[in-house]
């Protein structure tokens, strides 16, 4: 999975590319973190190009928001396909996660 980021005034949005797997988590982490780390409080995971996720990755994003909401901001999911979403609504982390159907609209949802 590659990942980048880009920020749209304070929301950072993390881009991913490839199924998010156990294999992934450690660089997540640490790009979420250093992102933490720049006083980043509002972050929009973009789902668009992940075909799939682990439940590892699913902890993961989990422990961002966490981390987030200590910081007093928030996580928000953006553009998952049908089977990211089916994914999310089986584990009901559908629930615990707002969700866009793209990272445009997710940003503009900080306003």
């Amino acid at each position: 999975m590659n990942i980048s980021h880009e920020n749209y005034g304070h929301v950072t949005v993390l881009s991913l590319r490839g199924e998010f797997t156990n294999d992934d988590v450690e660089n997540f982490q640490r790009v979420a973190n250093d992102q933490i780390s720049h006083d980043v409080r509002d972050l929009v995971i973009d789902l668009e190009k992940v075909p799939f996720v682990d439940s590892a990755a699913l902890e993961a994003m989990l422990a961002l928001r966490d981390q987030a909401a200590e910081q007093m901001g928030m996580v928000k999911l953006a553009g998952a396909d049908e089977n990211v979403a089916r994914i999310l609504s089986l584990t009901r982390l559908d629930h615990q996660f707002e969700t866009h159907g793209d990272m445009i609209e997710a940003v503009k949802s900080f306003r």
